[in-house]
């Protein structure tokens, strides 16, 4: 059986090594969410670009989705 002090030790270096395991994975997600953060600035700065270069697909998805919208909204009003 193992004295008192030596259990205690054990207990202090398995928390200190939980302390550091723990700031390493908080310091990766924080790296990861950076990372993250830089692609979506980059994907939402090319359909920008890509939106004032050329408008008139997204003009048109939007008529035609108040077209079919609308459709669907006469239609359950004349059903009533």
């Amino acid at each position: 059986m193992q004295d008192i002090y030596t259990q205690e030790n054990d207990l202090s270096r398995t928390i200190s090594d939980g302390e550091e395991k723990l700031k390493h994975a908080a310091s990766e997600a924080q790296k990861r969410f950076r990372q993250g953060q830089e692609q979506v600035q980059q994907l939402i700065s090319q359909a920008d670009k890509q939106l004032h270069e050329n408008p008139w697909p997204i003009v048109a998805g939007v008529a035609l989705g108040c077209l079919f919208l609308g459709f669907f909204a006469g239609n359950v009003r004349s059903k009533n």
